[in-house]
């Protein structure tokens, strides 16, 4: 069974893939706010250009001025636009009721005009903002429940089917509130938004009352827009920890793990409650947010990892027993997508089946013991079999969120690294010598001219065939050592 060493790695890296998702919905909602903001300014500057008087400011009785029918029919005509575009997108019914009831009115004062037109501007962004989220958030579960899933079974050597996550259980865990308030994210991002809208309505109504330049309204909106989208962030970040949090648990569930491990990613900005919980076990029936399971507080980015004890665990128990009959081992290098075509998708072919007997044995003559663990035996086989399981599961060990150059060196580099490992550790020098000089280690940027120049590739295909080598050994050398 694999050691605590092995699913802290595994576990840690999930949790920065996970963290990814919240970080890029959240930078998705920058642009948005960034969007709507310069909207709204340019709405204020235009308004304030079309009604200012001459002495630069425009006066409240100005302002509460009824329309003309010519500006009343542009502004009709933008309604329309508006409810076009509600009716196509995720924008509040309660919205869509105001318009309709603007569309069918005969008098408009210019503010009130001006307040639709900045509010529109408001309710695209907390249409789309609802949107990235409820996407973000689907992802952050699913991902998360099918990427500990992968681990655990490649973690024990064995694996069985997964169903399809059904999309009705998915939309229950989404909607349900969690926090103490009982609100979920969808309530949360409609009550920030009309607490910008009420902010926004007051500070253009009292820059017209104060006979302000419209820069001060302007500068005052981007700071509640700054505030909002610091509490988005917030929410965000917070509610993609509870998701994958809740993921973990009703996978952990479904494996029949019993008994789980905190796990806090400690640094600089580790707080003290995920400090003081960091290595707790708990079991499974003790699961509940914020107390015996992250997040902890909101930003939190503590995770769980299987707590197994050294002895045959029920995960052991569960794949033995088989539920349809057949369970499979797991190859040290089988990638996320190779396991999701064979285990979720029900594509085995390539896969050895395992019988219950094999599977109890499993954990002592599988490779998959060798990954993220120490070189113990020395000898030429033990090494080489080392170097082969850990060089195989390169794949697994990418930073995704690396441009695609940086990933292809980070995999090369891995390679490297273990190669230079069992040389160094070689009880049999002559050999680890002989190696050392019949297959020097080339650099990253060393192999990436030479194959661009010998074998006539673009950079692009050199790249490629680095990446696809990497995880890949020497059949011949794997051959001379009993492999």
């Amino acid at each position: 069974m694999r050691d605590r060493a092995y699913w802290k790695k595994r576990f840690e890296q999930l949790e920065q893939a996970q963290h990814q998702i919240g970080n890029q919905c959240f930078a998705d909602i920058e642009k948005q706010y960034r969007k709507a903001q310069k909207q709204i300014e340019g709405q204020i500057s235009m308004w304030y250009q079309r009604f200012i008087s001459n002495n630069g400011s425009i006066s409240l009785q100005e302002a509460k001025r009824m329309l003309s029918d010519r500006e009343l029919d542009e502004l009709k005509w933008d309604v329309r636009e508006y409810i076009r575009h509600g009716e196509e997108n995720a924008v509040s019914g309660e919205w869509m009721q105001q318009l309709e009831n603007a569309s069918a009115r005969y008098h408009i004062s210019r503010l009130e005009a001006l307040k639709l037109h900045t509010q529109q501007s408001l309710e695209t962004l907390f249409g789309k903002q609802l949107s990235s989220i409820d996407h973000a958030m689907r992802e952050s579960y699913i991902s998360g429940y099918y990427h500990t899933a992968f681990e655990i079974q490649k973690g024990v050597g064995v694996g069985w089917d997964f169903a399809t996550l059904d999309e009705k259980a998915i939309a229950k865990v989404i909607c349900k509130p969690w926090a103490a308030d009982g609100k979920n994210f969808s309530e949360r991002v409609w009550g920030n938004r009309k607490k910008l809208v009420r902010e926004l309505e007051t500070t253009l109504t009292q820059n017209i009352i104060l006979g302000q330049d419209p820069q001060k309204a302007i500068d005052a909106i981007a700071k509640e827009l700054e505030r909002s989208k610091n509490v988005t962030g917030r929410l965000v970040m917070t509610e993609e920890a509870f998701f994958s949090s809740a993921a973990q648990r009703d996978c952990f569930q479904d494996l029949d793990v019993e008994q789980y491990e905190i796990l806090a990613t400690l640094d600089s900005h580790t707080s003290e409650i995920c400090r003081n919980m960091d290595g707790k076990v708990f079991k499974a029936s003790e699961w509940e947010i914020g107390q015996t399971a992250p997040p902890f507080h909101v930003w939190c980015r503590s995770t769980t990892i299987p707590a197994f004890g050294d002895e045959f665990d029920a995960i052991g128990k569960r794949a033995a027993r088989g539920e349809d009959g057949k369970t499979y081992y797991v190859p040290a290098g089988m990638t996320y997508q190779e396991w999701q075509q064979a285990f979720v998708e029900g594509d085995k072919s390539g896969l050895q089946e395992a019988t219950p007997d094999d599977t109890i044995k499993s954990g002592a003559n599988d490779w998959n013991q060798y990954v993220s663990s120490n070189i113990i035996k020395t000898d030429n086989q033990s090494i080489r079999e080392w170097y082969v399981a850990n060089v195989s599961d390169i794949q697994n060990q990418i930073d995704r969120r690396k441009s695609f150059e940086e990933q292809v060196r980070q995999a090369y580099e891995l390679r490297n690294e273990y190669k230079r490992m069992a040389r160094a550790a070689m009880s049999d020098e002559e050999t680890a010598a002989i190696l050392e000089k019949k297959r020097p280690v080339k650099t990253f940027d060393e192999l990436l001219r030479d194959k661009m120049k010998r074998k006539n590739m673009s950079k692009e295909e050199a790249l490629m065939d680095i990446l696809k080598t990497a995880s890949k050994t020497n059949e011949n050398v794997n051959k001379e050592f009993g492999l």
